[in-house]
């Protein structure tokens, strides 16, 4: 082959490689995306944890969407209009349409892949979002309606309603709503309710209030969320408000389990309405002594459910694309699956009532746990100091002498009472015994 027919097949090959690096494909990401695909290591561990059962929302999983899903939406459309006079109707919605075409771009900017099959009509990408927020708006509205009438035992006005009305098929919406994959820019959403007050005027109450009402069950310590990104992303803000100030030194080694931890002496305290991640032993300054007994852990209750793992799993995923060095669920998941690694240790943990177990055997709870982090990086904890200090008391011989003579000789009253009568005995025996000598 000569020089010159070479140098044409090299030429014809660059522009064909050119071809195939658009000039719009970036190196960086837009610093607006805030709503991911999770990573596919990640994904593999448990697909069905990313992936909506009963209600997708957003361009991600639309294409999955069948027409139970689509009725569910239709229904909840039509009984969001009938909140608003006939008159206004057709007004409210060329409303929100324009404002949805005006936003289309910073909603696409959002996603982490803009290249949606479903998308790329304008037209289809405007009808999905107002299916979807409208959607969103209703629900929230009844369950806030549902609630306060609750609280009336002679009111009951969504018994029969396709949502409200069945407690499991609520708990599974609010699961799909908690996905990462699964979201609308919150931004958006606030802005599309606004427009909706005018016409429905529900009450002052702002999206952000009405959104935290739906979440509520999340936010134990009842604390109020600054601006947010998704829903994702305020669930994650709840569970980990709170969480422990420390220095991030490296990654934790190593870790006693929990029955390994109550060999040496080691009691396990729950804590109720505490941030999840607040994890505390005793403190080892002198003037703050006293405050939590030494060989206690305190830890915040942590109610296990079949929606449980769903629910960590993407906040774990969203921490680990948008908060890596914020990442406080991944931190507390690697210690709690330190904690634990066989049924024994969740057994311990579920009698202590740390873990309430709603998902059934102790043995599921502990693989539950245990396959939290396949995947996950972890990069620093802010659990490492906590960690060495369980390590030290659990080595500790002195510890470890102190809890088996707990266990063997006072366990009960009774042997702990026969113990005590059997060294004094013995004591006056051998009394006796050196004085007969003297």
């Amino acid at each position: 082959m000569s020089s010159s027919s070479t140098s044409i097949d090299i030429e014809h090959l660059c522009k064909e490689l050119l071809k195939e690096v658009p000039d719009s494909m970036q190196t960086t990401l837009r610093e607006e995306i805030c709503i991911y695909h999770v990573p596919l290591n990640i994904r593999r561990v448990n697909e069905d944890a990313y992936t909506p059962q009963v209600i997708c929302i957003g361009p991600i999983h639309q294409k999955n969407e069948n027409q139970v899903m689509k009725d569910l939406k239709r229904r909840y459309f039509k009984q969001f209009f009938n909140r608003l006079p006939k008159e206004k109707r057709e007004q409210f919605q060329k409303e929100l349409l324009s404002t949805i075409k005006d936003c289309e771009v910073e909603i696409r900017n959002c996603y982490e892949d803009d290249s949606f099959e479903l998308c790329k009509d304008p037209k289809e990408f405007l009808k999905m979002i107002q299916w979807d927020v409208v959607f969103i708006l209703e629900l929230f509205l009844k369950t806030r309606e549902f609630k306060e009438d609750s609280e009336d035992m002679s009111q009951d006005i969504y018994k029969y309603d396709c949502i409200i009305g069945k407690s499991w098929l609520r708990a599974a919406v609010q699961r799909d709503l908690i996905l990462l994959e699964n979201q609308l820019p919150f931004r958006i959403l606030d802005k599309l309710y606004t427009i909706a007050t005018k016409y429905i005027k529900p009450d002052c109450s702002s999206f952000l209030k009405l959104t935290s009402d739906y979440f509520e069950e999340y936010n134990e310590t009842k604390i109020k969320p600054p601006n947010i990104l998704h829903f994702t992303c305020l669930v994650r803000f709840f569970l980990s408000s709170g969480h422990p100030s420390a220095i991030y030194n490296s990654t934790i080694i190593d870790c006693k389990t929990a029955t390994r931890l109550e060999e040496a002496g080691m009691k396990f305290k729950p804590l109720e309405n505490e941030c999840l991640l607040n994890i505390r032993a005793w403190n080892d300054d002198p003037e703050r002594e006293g405050m939590i007994k030494k060989g206690e852990l305190h830890v915040p209750t942590l109610e296990i459910d079949d929606h449980t793992e769903s629910v960590l799993r993407n906040l774990m995923a969203l921490e680990q694309c948008h908060f890596p060095k914020e990442a406080y669920i991944c931190q507390y998941v690697r210690f709690l699956d330190l904690l634990v690694d066989t049924a024994e240790d969740a057994d311990l943990l579920i009698k202590s009532k740390v873990i309430i177990n709603s998902l059934g055997k102790s043995a599921d709870v502990a693989r539950m746990i245990d396959e939290l982090c396949n995947g996950i990086v972890e990069v620093s904890s802010c659990y490492n100091r906590l960690a060495e200090k369980l390590d030290k008391y659990s080595d500790s011989w002195c510890n470890k002498s102190k809890a088996f003579l707990r266990r063997q000789y006072f366990s009960n009253v009774w042997i702990g009472t026969g113990t005590v009568v059997g060294l004094f005995v013995l004591f006056i025996t051998l009394q006796n015994f050196v004085r007969s000598f003297l």
